[in-house]
């Protein structure tokens, strides 16, 4: 893998194949993956504690501290093949908002488990892009799909399909309009759930980058969120990263109250759905396997099926990351943890990172988007937002060094839709 200071590329000339016959590979996580849900973000809020809870999954050597080195130390990982070995190549870490709705009983919020994720990626793109060489992500590198902040559609279709949300059931398919969530949800019985989907963008400008612009660095094709050109500002085309992110809405839809979903940085919209990628793949590994593993039918290859695939000895589902912030996420009350008020204002303001536990008088109660009302958030209180309450984060390389500098974000308001996913709703594992 070329570090950021000599990541080369070269123009790529092969006309881009049918769907099935793209070269790519799938990963997956365990159900019932919810090994760390905490308020960490090491893109956003490196080294503190971050404003909204996530879901982590990926490399168990994860931290707010995370950098490429201290990523290489994982001794097993959360992703892997569909019967549960782990990637031993892929140390990488994803992040996601949690999803709660709001308890029938009015006690307030409940979290909504995750049933899995599945990770697709690609060689896809216009065979006019400049095709980076080696085709993997340099070290150091980390990107942003989605918006944390919009909470309305793009005004451009192409953008509008960015994410997507899908509810399946026994009967009909209910999809989200132009990446918000759908409407009239009572329960997704069938496979793969209640399912939020995301293309991330695989245009980079081959620059370092500067931690207070986290938009700069890469962006979305044009005309085609998956197979146009890249724009002449961002030539250089990586490989491309498409998931899907499976809710179990269907264990506690009787508990709930019927579409009452937001994500946890108080989006009741579904508009602001993003996903978060930090690079801790070895160097080599994904050129490998595209090139390597079979190509199916329905551009679903179980990276397990990989002639190149390389296994950890610990399985995904007896993989744990450590926790590093002590709150309750689960049922946090009539406030977000972190108090997030929801808010449907396009773009969401932005906020302080509140203190560790805390609920402020100004958190909104479930069920309000005017940012007014008070609730207790249920986590132990702490003093400060990034101090207390924290314990030993793992591994202590802090992303200081030059190969450590990058951070790539998908541009501002390029959060939207990705509709069209008709084809990934999906085969069972």
């Amino acid at each position: 893998m070329c570090k950021l200071t000599t990541f080369t590329a070269t123009a790529a000339l092969l006309a881009l194949p049918a769907l099935g016959q793209l070269s790519q590979f799938v990963q997956y996580t365990p159900k019932g993956d919810d090994t760390l849900v905490e308020r960490s973000d090491p893109i956003e809020h490196p080294h503190t504690l971050s404003a909204h809870v996530h879901q982590v999954f990926g490399a168990n050597n994860f931290s707010p501290d995370a950098s490429y080195n201290a990523l290489q130390k994982s001794d097993c990982t959360t992703v892997g093949s569909a019967s549960g070995d782990g990637n031993a190549a892929d140390k990488s870490s994803y992040w996601h908002p949690s999803l709660y709705m709001e308890a029938k009983d009015g006690t307030g919020y409940v979290r909504v488990r995750t049933s899995g994720h599945k990770i697709y990626y690609r060689d896809a793109g216009s065979h006019h892009d400049k095709k980076a060489s080696p085709f993997e992500f340099p070290e150091g590198f980390r990107m942003i799909a989605g918006d944390a902040r919009m909470r309305a559609a793009a005004s451009q279709i192409p953008r509008q399909n960015i994410t997507q949300w899908i509810c399946h059931s026994s009967g009909p398919w209910n999809e989200g309009t132009d990446g918000g969530f759908p409407t009239g949800v009572t329960d997704c019985n069938a496979y793969p759930g209640f399912n939020g989907a995301i293309h991330f963008p695989h245009c980079w400008n081959g620059k370092d980058f500067d931690q207070s612009d986290p938009s700069a660095h890469v962006a979305y094709p044009e005309d085609n969120i998956q197979d146009g050109a890249c724009p002449s500002s961002h030539p250089i085309r990586l490989p491309h990263i498409f998931m899907e992110n499976q809710f179990d809405l269907h264990s506690i839809a009787d508990q709930v109250k019927p579409g009452s979903f937001v994500l946890s940085q108080g989006d009741n919209t579904g508009y602001g759905w993003h996903v978060d990628f930090f690079n801790g793949w070895t160097s080599g590994a994904i050129p490998e396997l595209l090139s390597s593993c079979p190509k199916s039918a329905w551009g679903n290859e179980d990276i397990g099926t990989c002639p190149g695939f390389k296994k950890f000895a610990t399985k995904t589902k007896a993989c744990k990351l450590k926790r590093t912030y002590h709150e309750n996420v689960d049922t946090p009350g009539h406030a977000l943890p972190g108090c997030n008020p929801v808010t449907d204002v396009n773009p969401a303001p932005k906020r302080p990172v509140a203190a560790l536990g805390k609920a402020e008088s100004n958190c909104a109660a479930a069920g309000s988007s005017d940012g007014k009302g008070s609730g207790s958030s249920g986590g132990k209180d702490s003093e400060s937002s990034g101090g207390k309450g924290r314990e030993s984060s793992g591994g202590k390389d802090s992303g200081s060094s030059a190969e450590e500098g990058f951070i790539g974000a998908a541009p501002k308001h390029h959060h939207q839709h990705s509709g069209g996913h008709s084809h990934h709703h999906d085969s069972k594992p």
